[in-house]
Formats: C-alpha cells, structure tokens, sequence
C-alpha cells in the first residue's frame, strides 16, 4: 500500500494522512512543477468522470489544507461550496469552524448544526466513501469526540445562562448527549424553586404537569397539597374547611380540616355546641370527642344518679358501654398505696385494684388520678388506662373538668380527654373552680373563661381568684374588685384589699384600714390603724393605741377603749364560746362578747377554756381553775389542753399523757407526742414512731409509721412509712 502525505509549506503541498484510496495502478505519477506553482497530476483511467469528480477533490484538499493553518475564511469558502458534494466532511470540517473560538465565525449553534449534520450522514455512507474521508481524518471517531466537545461547550453556554430556556435548549438541541440528564436535572430545580416563590397552587400545578418525572415531584405534590388546602381554608371558617374537603377529599390535609372544623364549631366548649356539631357533622371522627366532652361536661361529680341522668338526656350517646364502667365505678372509691417506693390503688375492701407502678399518686378526682412515671405526670382512670399521656412536669387535680398542667415553667389547662383547652403559654395559672380563672404572662395578670379565651386582657399588675364573684385587681400600685360580669365593683383606689371569702372586707387606705362589703358599699371607714378578720363573728378595731370589737356588719360591740398590747391581734380574738382573753397590768384575764369580765386578770396565761375548766398559767406552769378562779388541777404542766369527754391531753416534764378533770392520770405522761384520733383512741408517738393507744393505754398498733391518718371520706385508717402507705378498715379496728 502506498502511505502519502500532504502538508501545506509556503510554495507547496504533499499528501498528509491520506491511504491510497486509488489502486496502484489508477496512481502513475505525481509532479512538482515549480516552487511557485504547485500541481498534482494524475493519469487516470479513462473510466473517471472528471477532475471535479476525482478521488482526491480538490475543494476538501483545499478546505482542510486551509484548516490546518488556521486560514478560516479560505477553509470556510471551501468547506462550503464542499456541502453538496461531500457533506459529511464538509459538515466536520464546518463544525470545526464554528467551534473554535479563536477565528470571526465562532458560533456553537451552528458547530452543533454542522456536527449533527455529519453525524446523521455519515452512517448512510458507503464503505467506500466512508475510506475516502478517512483521508482527511473524518471517521466515526473523530466525528463522534467532536461531537463530545461541540456538547460540552453547549452544556457549558447553558449552566452559565442557567436558565429553563438555556437547559430546555440544550436537552432538545444536543440529543442523546451525556450532559442531558443534568441539564434536566438543574432545568427543574430552577423550574421548582421558580413555581416555589411563587406560593400558589397553580403554579406548582404547572411545575408538576409540566415536569412529572422531576425528583421533586413529591416534594412539590406535599407542597401542592398544603398550598390548596391553605387557598381553599383562608379565611379559616366553618365553611371554607368543609368545601375544601368536598373539592378535595383525598388530600392528606383533611383530617387537619375536620379537625379544624370541630375546633371552631366548638370554640366556647359548651354542651350546646359539642352536640350541634355531631348534628352538622355526624361523619366527622371528632365526633366521638365531641359526645365525651358532653359527657365530661354534663357529670363533673361522677355518681350513679348523674350518669343515669345523662343517659336520659342523650339516649343517643354511642359509647353506653362505658357508661356501663363508670357506673359501676362511680360505686366504688379507690385509694392510693405505695409499696416498695411505687405507687398503686385499692379499693374499700382494701383489694389492689391497681398495681403499684406508679413512682407517685393522688386521690381520684372526677374519675381521673395524677399519677408520675419517670419523671413525668399523666392521669389514668379507674381501669389503669392512660387517659393523659406522662408528658406534664406539673399538673395540678382536676376541678370541674379541667386541670392545670406545666411544661418547662409554662403552663396551660387540659379537659378530662386530654385536649389542651388553653395551650402551655402562661407563667402563672390560677384554680379552674371558677367561672373565670387568673392567668399571668410577662408579669401582667388577666383572665381567661373555661374555654381558654382571654377576657381580661393581660393589663393587672397581680388579680386574686374569683370568690363569691368577686375577685380583687392590682393596676398602677392600686387595688380594686371586678365581678363575674368584669365590670369594676370597686375601681382600683386602696393600697391593699383582703381576701374576699366573706362580706367584711378588708381595706387599706392612706395608712389607714377600714371594711367594705362585697358590692363596695363601706362597713368601717378606714380610719383604723388594724383591723383583725372576723373570729366567731368578731374582728379587734385599733384605734388611737386602744383596740375593741365589731361584728361582720361593721357595728361596735365593745367600744375601743381598751389599751392596746402587743399581740393582742392573735391572742385577743374571741373563741367559739364567746369568751376572750384580755390583759391588764401585764395579767390576763377573760371578758365576754359583751365586755363583761368573766375571770379577772390574774395569770400570767390564759388557755383552753372548757365546759367547767379553764387552762391558766402561772410560775410558768399550766394548771385548771373552774369560773371561780378555784384552783381544781395544780400548776404542773408544760402544756394543757382543752378537756374533752372529760380527759385533756397535757405534757409534764416534756412527755405527753392524759389526765381526767380531778388532775388525775387516764394515760400516764410517757409518750412524746398524744393526738386524738378516733373516739376512746389516741395516736401516741415514741422514738419518732407513731402507733395508736386506747384510753386505757392498750397499744392497738405498734409504734412504726410517720403518719397515721383518716382518709377523707373517714372510711379508712391510713398508715404511711417512708416506703410504704397502708390502709386498715376504720371499722375493724374499732371493734377491735
């Protein structure tokens, strides 16, 4: 095979990387006939068709000599006029042309235009053209890398413009290139963040339709699902939420509608409300919550009467078995126990009915207990089920169907189902036995109503807790009284208020006390430098540095005209029998309510003042006298207390014992505490352990509990260790 080249030297040319595509016998001479003139002779045979047509065009000699010294607009001329006769190198060599940036023609369009050219023709070449073109280096692998680079270059125009329309250029211009699938991938990022900014439905509706195999497809169908529900639901109303979830109703936001929908239907969380939405919306699942929290509404106190009541009312409750459970259980009252340092129920046959698990438990309240687990407060019912999740740092009982409950220092108020009525946002919340309950944030007081709404905003420098209607405000160093109507009873004009649990009420202004009703109307003027709170119907007035007494009316009973002397404030007040203890010259004697003196001032210390004794003191013991002053039981005690069936406790030589109305011993002074506990029973208490003793002394429970008490319903004994509570049936041990 004869192997020739071609290159380009000033004056002259040679063959350059050409096969022979002519045989040797087509081939007989090759010529240089000048430096300056260059010509290739071929004798061939006469069956060509002419030099235009011969194997060794001169147009693409031409083209690609050109090309080889950078002569672009000569290589560009004949390249061209090459196109219709041999388009497939022409195309390459065009392609060339165009890619390069260092000549005027650089255009990449058209690079690509020329390139694709080539690469579609090429393949329909015949075998022997397609050795032909060898010649000039154009085969399928030089078409295919400039292919590569004329793509890369296309890839690199559109990242730099990165935009939909240059990557939506590129993926439908440079198909099949291997740049395509990232050009798709940046193309809808951008598509997706675009539709994004936008916030509206349509928009990623568009991005969604338009892209549907994009990798945020499912990104962008959550964020559609939000945005139509957010369109269809704003303003949030009744209304709105229930077309949303005609138009949509697979859309993943429709339980938060129905939620929503229950929420607003029953804002004010009142009975009439809870049962219009399960009439409106009987397919909603808040349903169920809806007739439990008229249950829990209609029965705060859980008794058999209650529950068949209710049924009465709603025949149509759908959850009667349960009521079945409470109606048994509202029969039977559980207590808490501990055994082991865990916390568990029985009931009042003293059957453990709850295992102890718990690390702490109240008493059931309105059929819910608090109890703690691992740091953390929840309620369970009567069957150990977990009606409020251990999620709480604090909780308080429930008190009319609400209870308080705090996380991190913040707290809010749950329903009996669980249902955070007002969310943990306050600092401060008062008791919920109110129609009104006091809130605080930021150190601001106001009101909220059981539903959680604010009433009072939060403008109060402190407010006190509704009593009988009433409740004291603070505002600007100045107290005042609203009523339940939260109009003001009494503007905020005094510089303290007492406690509001009666009509005689305590108030304080320019230094001075005096007493107003619960309407504000004045009882006392306040011109009293103290005033007590009433005891057995009585209150001390100071007046002047002497003190009397007035009734809860505001009238003088005893004038104030008896000297004042420290303490009198907590020692002067009249007890449950009519008498109180006056001093005079540094002795204390007893008047009655009418002032009369009833025992002279005569002992250091007046104390229980029995049926027919009375504890005085003197040389610094405690003995009795009757009215008379008649000495009956000697001074000898350290302490004597109020006879009682006969018997008073007293402690002699620091021990506790008991001693008859003769000074006589019942129970002799050797225990280090007596209490009385149960008729002709006594908690005694020894080596700081406590045990119960009968009147005659008998030991009926051995010295080896803290505390020893009645539960509140008097039922049982309640027996408490550091490790264990115990209970004992009250009525056993009394047979006993």
């Amino acid at each position: 095979m004869l192997k020739t080249k071609i290159n380009i030297y000033e004056n002259f040319f040679v063959i350059k990387n050409v096969q022979q595509v002519v045989n040797t016998l087509a081939f007989q001479k090759m010529f240089l006939l000048s430096k300056n003139t260059l010509a290739l002779i071929f004798i061939l045979p006469l069956a060509t068709s002419g030099f235009s047509q011969g194997l060794f065009s001169s147009k693409l000699t031409k083209s690609f000599a050109a090309l080889e010294v950078h002569d672009y607009f000569k290589a560009k001329k004949y390249f061209e006029k090459s196109l219709k006769e041999n388009p497939v190198p022409a195309s390459y060599g065009l392609s060339i042309i165009y890619y390069r940036n260092n000549n005027p023609f650089h255009n990449i369009d058209s690079a690509l235009y020329y390139i694709q050219e080539a690469s579609f023709l090429y393949p329909k070449l015949s075998p022997k053209k397609k050795e032909k073109f060898k010649a000039f280096g154009v085969d399928s692998s030089s078409i295919y890398v400039q292919h590569q680079l004329i793509n890369e270059k296309c890839f690199e125009v559109a990242k730099n413009k990165h935009s939909i329309t240059a990557y939506n250029k590129f993926i439908d211009c440079n198909i099949g290139a291997k740049q395509v699938d990232s050009a798709i991938l940046l193309r809808n990022e951008i598509a997706f963040n675009l539709a994004k900014k936008q916030e509206n439905a349509e928009a990623i509706q568009h991005f969604i339709d338009t892209y549907p195999n994009a990798n945020e497809i499912k990104i962008a169908k959550n964020i559609l699902d939000t945005l139509i529900y957010k369109e269809f639901t704003q303003p949030n109303t009744i209304e709105n939420n229930l077309k949303f979830i005609q138009h949509h109703p697979n859309n993943p936001f429709v339980p938060q509608a129905e939620r929503t929908i229950y929420e607003l239907s029953t804002a004010d969380k009142k009975i009439k409300s809870y049962y219009n939405f399960i009439r409106n919306n009987p397919k909603n699942p808040y349903t169920a919550s809806a007739w439990r929290n008229i249950y829990n509404l209609s029965i705060i106190n859980y008794t058999t009467d209650n529950i068949k009541a209710f049924l009465r009312t709603y025949p149509e409750y759908p959850f009667k078995n349960e009521l079945v459970k409470d109606f048994q259980m509202a029969k039977t009252t559980f207590y808490p126990f501990m055994k082991n340092n865990k916390w568990g129920f029985i009931n009042e046959h003293l059957q453990e009915v709850i295992p102890p698990t718990y690390n702490f438990a109240n008493d059931f309240k309105e059929e819910l207990a608090l109890v703690g687990l691992n740091g953390k407060i929840g309620f369970i019912d009567k069957t150990n089920q977990l009606i409020v999740p251990f999620k709480y740092d604090e909780a308080e009982d429930f008190v009319n169907g609400l209870a308080v409950v705090g996380i991190n220092d913040k707290y809010g108020i749950i329903n009996r189902l669980g249902e955070e009525i007002v969310p943990l946002m306050y600092d401060e919340i008062g008791t919920t036995k109110n129609k009104f309950i006091a809130v605080a944030l930021n150190e601001k007081y106001g009101f909220i109503n059981t539903s959680g709404n604010l009433v009072i905003g939060l403008e109060y420098e402190s407010v006190g807790y509704f009593n009988k209607g009433i409740a004291y405000v603070f505002k600007d160093n100045k107290y005042g009284i609203i009523d339940t109507n939260l109009y003001y009873v009494v503007k905020p004009i005094y510089d303290w208020i007492d406690n509001l649990e009666n009509e005689f009420i305590r108030i304080k202004s320019t230094q001075f006390y005096g007493v107003i009703n619960s309407k504000g109307d004045s009882i006392l003027p306040p011109i009293y430098t103290q005033i007590t709170e009433p005891e057995n119907g009585l209150a001390i007035v100071v007046k002047d540095n002497l003190y009397g007494y007035v009734n809860t009316t505001g009238t003088i009973i005893i004038e104030a005209t008896i000297p004042y002397q420290d303490g009198v404030l907590n020692w002067g007040l009249f007890n449950d029998k009519g008498y109180a203890r006056q001093m005079t010259e540094g002795k204390m004697g007893l008047i009655d309510t009418t002032g009369k003196k009833v025992v002279p001032a005569l002992f250091e210390d007046i104390g229980a003042i029995s049926k027919d004794l009375i504890a005085i003191k003197r040389h610094g013991k405690w003995g009795y006298c009757d009215f008379n002053t008649k000495l009956k039981v000697p001074y000898s005690f350290i302490f004597a207390g109020e006879f009682i069936d006969e018997i008073a406790i007293v402690n002699f030589e620091n021990k506790f014992g008991i001693i008859n109305t003769k000074g006589s011993y019942v129970i002799p002074a050797e225990y280090e505490l007596i209490e009385r506990f149960l008729p002709q029973l006594f908690i005694a208490e020894k080596k700081d352990k406590k045990g119960l003793i009968s009147i005659e002394n008998t030991e009926i429970l051995p010295f080896l509990y803290d505390k020893i008490e009645l539960t509140n319903d008097k039922k049982l004994i309640k027996l408490s260790t550091k490790n264990e509570v115990q209970y004992l049936l009250k009525s056993t041990l009394m047979k006993e």
